[in-house]
């Protein structure tokens, strides 16, 4: 029997469960009936994965008496716009979505931070499943109640804190990802192993081959959950990030700053986390207290992780400048997630303008330098 893993999520206004296993998206209809959801049902997903998937899931949830309309939006993080959720929000408002109904992302993290933050503010917040159907999207934006969509001026500055009703995530929708999305999804996994948990770290590590070719489903159940479960430790203790929660944007001061300057859809997500947790553990090395042997082994993993980039157009002002308009900055402050050691996270105030642009350039150089 495949393997499937239930995780029970609590949030300061109840709890929504998460399911990992195969074959999955048989089990909408059902699980839906589950969470008490009633009124129509509003997909959005974008064109690659509806042809894929949306037909199936159109046809259990017809089948179980749901009223089904699909809101498709382009692919590509440039898209992920105020303009973008308003025109889905006419578009439902313009097909009969009701206060009743209930919002289901299908696809990557660009449907799950944009169908997330609709359901938050249509008629002042609806039903929200996620289906989410990339690595990155199951482990990150599927995982936590952070909703947004991005400004010109920098990436999730506008979003709202909203939990949803459900979440189902289904391995076998991670078949027909290429190599450079399962990267970018295994890059928050390890981010989780490198600040809460080195075994799971460790097992990350052990079995990198097999989890970025998809070609054990067990393994990449086992690996997702840990995550997620992980990451609930993290947000139920600190739902609004308040304290705790910041740790989870260690790689990505830097990261988020890398793909804004490079420009949206030149590097996906998890690269930039990559480069951004390189960044961030020779921080920790230089100005904090990450002994030089942790230091080492966690230089000698990142660099280990398969990316094809080219590193030529980074620019240390341009992606210091950006950090400043990072959504972590209080009081003109900017706040930087370093480590004590391996599984030991810590926020850092203050980091000097020199030392993040000497972060760029030891990211450059190790990268130049990669067997």
């Amino acid at each position: 029997m495949p393997e499937l893993s239930s995780l029970k999520i609590a949030h300061q206004t109840g709890s929504y469960e998460i399911r990992v296993g195969q074959d999955l998206l048989d089990s909408v209809a059902e699980l839906l009936t589950n969470i008490g959801a009633a009124g129509p049902v509003g997909i959005i997903s974008n064109a690659t994965v509806n042809d894929i998937y949306g037909g199936k899931l159109r046809e259990g949830l017809n089948g179980a008496g749901f009223v089904t309309r699909t809101i498709l939006i382009p692919e590509g993080e440039e898209y992920k716009t105020l303009a973008s959720a308003e025109q889905v929000m006419s578009a439902l408002i313009a097909q009969g979505m009701e206060r009743s109904g209930t919002i289901i992302t299908l696809g990557g993290g660009v449907v799950t931070d944009l169908g997330g933050f609709v359901a938050s503010i249509l008629y002042r917040g609806v039903k929200l499943v996620h289906v989410p159907t990339t690595l990155l999207s199951m482990v990150d934006a599927a995982v936590g109640g952070k909703t947004g969509v991005n400004h010109s001026s920098g990436k999730n500055l506008i979003g709202s804190f909203y939990q949803p009703d459900l979440v189902i995530m289904d391995v076998k929708t991670l078949e027909t990802l290429q190599i450079r999305d399962r990267v970018s999804g295994y890059a928050e996994m390890f981010k989780m192993g490198v600040i809460r948990d080195t075994n799971y770290l460790n097992f990350l590590v052990d079995n990198m081959d097999e989890l970025l070719q998809g070609t054990s489903l067990e393994l990449l159940v086992k690996a997702i959950s840990r995550s997620c479960a992980l990451k609930a430790q993290v947000v139920e203790s600190d739902e609004k990030e308040a304290d705790l929660r910041r740790i989870l944007n260690f790689g990505h001061t830097l990261g988020h700053a890398i793909e804004s300057t490079l420009g949206y859809g030149k590097m996906r997500h998890g690269e930039a986390v990559i480069l951004g947790m390189y960044g961030a553990g020779w921080l920790s090395n230089q100005i904090g207290d990450l002994a030089q042997e942790d230091w080492e082994k966690l230089s000698a993993m990142l660099r280990k992780i398969p990316m094809e980039i080219s590193l030529e157009s980074l620019n240390p002002e341009a992606i210091e400048e950006a950090t400043r308009l990072d959504k972590k900055v209080a009081n003109s402050q900017l706040n930087f997630v370093l480590l004590h050691g391996l599984g030991d996270a810590y926020m850092q105030t203050g980091i000097p303008t020199l030392m993040i642009k000497l972060a760029i350039d030891a990211i450059r150089t190790a990268w130049e330098g990669r067997e």
